[in-house]
């Protein structure tokens, strides 16, 4: 008997679009300098300025990203928004 392979299907959805607005919300209720957010996130400034232009930050910046907020308790609400960001009819989606 062969091994049953899982299917891993993504929820759906884009990267925020919003997401420069959500940084930018985060560093000031954080209380932190664009320089200050850099070096906890271990990224140059320039980065962060790229991340606000639109870039999208790699899966390990993202992550320490949301690490940082949940630490600081401001992650629900200004990085992640379930209402808004899962897509209609999700089951954790909390409408």
């Amino acid at each position: 008997m062969g091994v049953k392979q899982q299917v891993q299907r993504p929820i759906g959805g884009e990267f925020p679009p919003d997401f420069p607005e959500r940084l930018g919300q985060f560093r000031e209720e954080a209380g932190l300098s664009w320089r200050s957010l850099a070096r906890l996130l271990g990224v140059t400034p320039y980065r962060l300025r790229e991340w606000r232009r639109g870039a999208i930050p790699s899966g390990a910046h993202l992550f320490l990203l949301l690490t940082l907020a949940a630490a600081m308790g401001l992650c629900d609400g200004i990085l992640m928004c379930p209402d808004r960001d899962l897509p209609q009819g999700s089951a954790l989606r909390r409408d």
